[in-house]
């Protein structure tokens, strides 16, 4: 049987989500085009804040003695994922509990990717200051069932920031302290809700940084 492969990235364009920290300037993708004048080529410069769209934070994000995007071993970033359907609502999050559940279907060095539906809100004002997120506890729980690699498809694991949830960054704190990369702002999860798949995640190997962009391609 022939290979089916899905493509979980947003499409990085104009007037896309971008973090929404309350005091910062708001950091807007932009794409500029000009033609060089010795040979008529198209070119292309991108500003961007590389925790916008669909990319990795890397450990360095919050864990300052992590592994930066550079430094990460891609073979975290490829192999086997489960994805996880747990439906919810804005501002609900999801529990240890339910986290626990998802232990019978993953092996250790398994890759976890939680589908929320919160993919359906991308574009949408809400996308970034409504999502669900995990209760503290969940952190702790993620860790312990031996992934390598951690994927949402909301903009973070913690509580947006304007909810008045956030409590600090634990759930970053915690994945990250243990060399667990996290995926943020995956789509097209639903379609493939409650499966094993092979994922392969390349983000862009930038010397120093903390977080950025991937394509993420699952195959069945």
């Amino acid at each position: 049987m022939k290979d089916k492969y899905f493509d979980l990235s947003h499409t990085f364009e104009p007037r896309m989500p971008v973090p929404d920290w309350p005091g910062e300037i708001r950091q807007e993708f932009e794409l500029i085009e000009f033609k060089v004048s010795v040979n008529s080529g198209i070119q292309n410069i991108i500003k961007m804040n590389l925790h916008c769209g669909t990319h990795v934070d890397a450990p360095y994000h919050y864990y300052y003695n992590g592994a930066k995007v550079d430094e990460l071993d891609i073979d975290a970033l490829v192999g086997n994922a489960y994805i996880a359907y747990i439906p919810k609502d804005p501002l609900e999050s999801i529990s240890a509990n339910e986290i626990e559940e998802l232990r019978k279907f993953i092996n250790k060095n398994d890759m976890l990717f939680i589908s929320t539906g919160w993919e359906r809100m991308w574009g949408k004002k809400e996308y970034e200051s409504m999502y669900p997120y995990f209760e503290p506890e969940a952190g702790k729980v993620i860790v312990s069932l031996g992934i390598k690699a951690l994927g949402i498809d909301t903009p973070g694991p913690d509580a947006p920031i304007r909810s008045g949830k956030r409590k600090g960054d634990p759930l970053h704190i915690e994945i990250l302290s243990h060399g667990i990369p996290i995926i943020e702002n995956l789509t097209n999860l639903i379609s493939l809700a409650n499966k094993k798949v092979y994922v392969y995640a390349f983000p862009i190997k930038i010397k120093g940084a903390s977080g950025s962009p991937v394509r993420v391609i699952a195959k069945i």
